[in-house]
């Protein structure tokens, strides 16, 4: 009979029937895609561990910069306030407003590669935000993070071809470079991905910074802005990350521990409008 308990053996064992249970709904899985932007976040193995970190160090930024998650607005008191800055004012609603339509502010996404993870966001400005973070700790020596080790803004992620990221880089490009000449590197780097030529994305992104201003001007020890493109797998991430090189390429342990390098900017008269082959060439990576 159905439901009943049945003797297996002499040792007083029992089967039951077991109720038939439904199936829950299936988590939401996020992977690397293009059309993202957030956060590079590399690990030292012990990647929930640094999932972990890496969401409090950015809920906590992120907390001063564009308030609570899901907060509503600022009280009426509040506005009366900053009634003088309106505009400012008003690009802080929309960016809070973006937040909460959009889901979790931070939310890991697979990267299909080991010790590195990226955190997807929907934040406004991630450079802005990872820079506070950087020179916070590296002003007040804060010991935050043990497992995090890097936390490297990308502004947009693209399929692994030259052309999808020469188009992904133009709009970059002028937002940075065009207005005022800067010193620059370009920071290049792969995983699981052998099919897209080291030189030839970063000849072609340089000569696309030298043609927007002639001014610029290499310098691999002391840029002020470094142009970071790193492919994992079929998806090609970039960032413009200022004082990447002065901020110890935004390796959070070493920026609490050490001083940091003397910073100058590239000056010696030097006056190439373009830079050479040999220093391109020898662009550092992230490791």
């Amino acid at each position: 009979m159905d439901g009943e308990i049945k003797v297996q053996s002499s040792n007083s064992s029992y089967k039951r029937r077991q109720q038939y249970t439904p199936p829950g709904p299936k988590r939401r899985r996020y992977i690397l895609e293009p059309g993202l932007k957030g956060f590079i976040c590399s690990c030292n193995f012990k990647e929930k561990e640094c999932i972990r970190e890496a969401y409090n160090i950015l809920n906590e930024y992120g907390d001063l910069v564009y308030g609570p998650e899901g907060n509503q607005g600022e009280t009426e008191e509040e506005a009366v306030n900053v009634e003088e800055d309106i505009e400012g004012l008003l690009k802080e609603i929309e960016a809070i407003q973006s937040v909460e339509k959009s889901g979790r502010r931070f939310q890991v996404v697979e990267s299909g590669a080991k010790n590195f993870l990226f955190i997807r966001t929907n934040v406004n400005d991630p450079v802005k935000l990872a820079e506070m973070i950087v020179k916070d700790i590296s002003d007040k020596k804060k010991h935050k993070t043990r497992h995090l080790l890097r936390l490297i803004p990308i502004e947009a992620t693209c399929k692994a071809y030259l052309y999808d990221i020469k188009k992904v880089a133009q709009p970059l490009i002028e937002k940075y470079f065009k207005d005022a000449p800067k010193s620059f590197s370009i920071i290049y780097n792969h995983r699981n991905n052998n099919n897209v030529s080291k030189e030839e994305v970063i000849t072609t992104i340089a000569d696309m910074i030298t043609s927007t201003r002639c001014d610029h001007v290499v310098n691999l020890k002391h840029a002020e802005i470094s142009v970071i493109v790193e492919i994992v797998k079929n998806v090609a991430l970039l960032g413009v990350v200022p004082h990447f090189i002065k901020y110890r390429k935004y390796n959070l342990s070493r920026l609490r521990s050490n001083s940091l390098s003397v910073y100058t900017r590239t000056g010696d008269g030097a006056k190439n409008s373009k830079p050479d082959a040999d220093s391109l060439k020898t662009s550092q990576s992230i490791k």
